[in-house]
C-alpha cells in the first residue's frame, strides 16, 4: 500500500508533463529500434529498459507502473503500425486483382 501512497505523492502537475514527455522519448526511441530491427518483440521489450535509463539518468526516480505504462505505449504504437502494414498490402492485392 505505501507504493500507491509513493505514487499518488510522486504525481503533480509538474511529474505528469516530465511522465509524458519521457513516454514520448521512450516510444520514439523503441520505434526506431522497431524500423530498423523489423522485430516487434525486440521494440517492445527494449522500451522498459530504455524508459528506465532515461528516467534514472535525467529525474533519478522511476516507478514500475510506469515502467509498464511505456511498454504499453509502445505495444499501441507496434499495432498500430502493423495494422497500417497491413491495409496497405491489402489495397495493393486488391489493385493487382483488378489489373
Amino acid at each position: 500500500m505505501s507504493y500507491v501512497n509513493d505514487l499518488q505523492f510522486y504525481l503533480d502537475s509538474s511529474s505528469i508533463g516530465v511522465i509524458v514527455e519521457l513516454l514520448l522519448v521512450t516510444s520514439c526511441i523503441a520505434t526506431i529500434i522497431f524500423i530498423a530491427t523489423k522485430n516487434q518483440y525486440i521494440s517492445y521489450l527494449s522500451s522498459a529498459p530504455i524508459f528506465y535509463f532515461i528516467s534514472k539518468w535525467f529525474y533519478q526516480n522511476t516507478h514500475l507502473i510506469f515502467i509498464v505504462l511505456a511498454m504499453t505505449v509502445q505495444a499501441l504504437i507496434i499495432l498500430c503500425i502493423q495494422k497500417k502494414q497491413n491495409s496497405n498490402e491489402e489495397a495493393l492485392k486488391s489493385e493487382m486483382v483488378k489489373q
